[in-house]
């Protein structure tokens, strides 16, 4: 017979020795479940049931499967109740009917409010045969935050076209173990998304190809069962970074006298940089939203007058003042980047900037709104410059400040 098994649901209860009512005596319970699809979607909650649905695969093995269809940032499958436990597992098959440009991203964490969505998310890229960590703040990609966690799904793990791969994560509090082909070693472990507890799903691609999901298995955890070390395996230097900042936003609109007259407004909260040392801005401003504006500021002391230079990696669009003054606009990367200072084909944008004696503040204001953008990371080079680089970068900012006038900025 076809896949004899229906949605089943396991019920583990410890009832205490008392002979009490089972109902006044339960110390624990564990639900979990099994879905194969062949009796709709009643464990799902789909953003958009016309394009997330079950149809029939062709396939005698699988029967009836979950269909993803691209259709915009929006489009995804959580699954109902999940948002109550802190750790779960969910595994299940995958298979990309088409050679198109395709992905399945699982969700978690997923936390709404009012029209923001907030989750974190990694994804198996179906043409490309390879995981991405891609958390989404108020729906926008983040992929370009987090560009070392990125790795190749090659051997047992590969994708190909038309063909079912089994997959397998593993969430506790923050920390996302993913498993492709291989069950018993996670070939992604990604601890960076802010949230610890929320909804878990499923989503398409925005745009391209279609996904197939089918058998999945869902769990409440409450540990993870690899304890071996990190995959990508990365070392950061966030002490090198600028990583204590005070925020004031978000706002619908420019408002560059908090960046003049920083001291004056009151508006300032903290806001610290990430286990890494990025500022993820994401987590301030909207993209779908209409509040994308935001300032930061940082305060740094210098014991002497001197031309210092900060070094940026940057996925956003960033304007600079110092000390009140217009210095610098800084165009985004192809991705921000933690290895910067090491790495020479992650190479900062280096920004000359003036420094008085005592303490000096750092103002910097972000624009949500735009695709795949969302943080930076900036490092202050101590030992400063040479005399003629120092001179040479003070002209240089001469330049653009009369270019990039605070009413003149190009706002994205």
């Amino acid at each position: 017979m076809h896949r004899s098994f229906t949605i089943a649901f396991v019920l583990v209860v410890v009832i205490a020795a008392s002979g009490r009512h089972p109902a006044a005596s339960v110390a624990a319970a564990q639900v979990g479940f099994e879905d194969n699809f062949e009796h709709g979607m009643g464990h799902w909650e789909p953003s958009a049931p016309a394009r997330i649905r079950t149809i029939a695969s062709g396939d005698p093995a699988h029967g009836q499967v979950l269909l993803l269809e691209p259709d915009g940032d929006d489009i995804y499958a959580l699954i109902k109740g999940t948002d109550r436990w802190s750790g779960a597992r969910l595994e299940g098959d995958v298979r990309f009917p088409t050679a198109e440009s395709n992905l399945l991203g699982v969700i978690y964490n997923f936390q709404r409010s009012g029209d923001r969505a907030d989750f974190g998310a990694v994804y198996i890229k179906g043409n490309d045969s390879y995981l991405q960590a891609n958390p989404q703040h108020d729906f926008n990609v983040s992929r370009t935050l987090y560009p070392e966690f990125n790795v190749p799904l090659t051997g047992s793990a590969a994708i190909v076209t038309g063909r079912w791969q089994h997959f397998k994560v593993e969430v506790v509090g923050s920390m996302c173990h993913f498993y492709v082909g291989d069950m018993t070693t996670p070939r992604m472990m990604f601890p960076f998304f802010e949230g610890t507890r929320g909804s878990l799903g499923l989503h398409p691609r925005s745009v391209g190809g279609p996904v197939w999901v089918d058998n999945v298995r869902w769990a409440p955890l409450a540990a993870l069962s690899y304890g071996g070390p990190p995959a990508p395996p990365v070392s950061y230097a966030r002490e090198t970074m600028l990583t204590a900042w005070d925020v004031a936003g978000p706002f619908t609109r420019v408002n560059d006298a908090i960046a003049r007259e920083p001291a004056a407004h009151d508006q300032w909260r903290p806001l610290a940089a990430d286990q890494r040392g990025a500022v993820v801005t994401a987590t301030v401003t909207d993209f779908h939203g209409e509040r994308t504006v935001a300032y930061l500021r940082a305060r740094l002391t210098s014991a002497a007058e001197r031309t210092a230079v900060l070094h940026f990696s940057t996925a956003d669009d960033l304007a600079l003042w110092v000390n009140g003054r217009f210095a610098w606009f800084i165009q985004r990367d192809g991705a921000a980047w933690y290895d910067f200072a090491t790495n020479p084909k992650h190479a900062s944008q280096k920004i000359p900037v003036d420094l008085v004696k005592g303490t000096n503040d750092i103002v910097i204001r972000v624009r949500g709104g735009a695709y795949a953008t969302g943080a930076f990371f900036v490092r202050l080079d101590e030992a400063g410059n040479s005399a003629r680089q120092a001179a040479s970068g003070r002209r240089a900012i001469d330049r653009r400040a009369r270019t990039c006038a605070p009413g003149r900025v190009r706002a994205r």
